[in-house]
């Protein structure tokens, strides 16, 4: 359950940086807009497949 709370801090954290940097956040350069591209992987996947389920939070 801790590891579940852990991962879902850890996108709403990543959520705010990336809202509050704008648009310079998806700059191929900066590494936030890796980390905010890595933590929507999972639903990616998932939808390539066509599964509907939500993602889990456990990163």
């Amino acid at each position: 359950m801790d590891t579940a709370v852990a991962a879902i801090r850890s996108r709403e954290a990543v959520d705010r940086l990336v809202s509050v940097s704008g648009a310079s956040a998806f700059a191929l350069a900066g590494p936030l807009q890796r980390i905010w591209r890595d933590l929507g992987r999972e639903i990616y996947g998932r939808s390539l497949p066509g599964v509907e389920a939500q993602p889990t939070f456990i990163v």
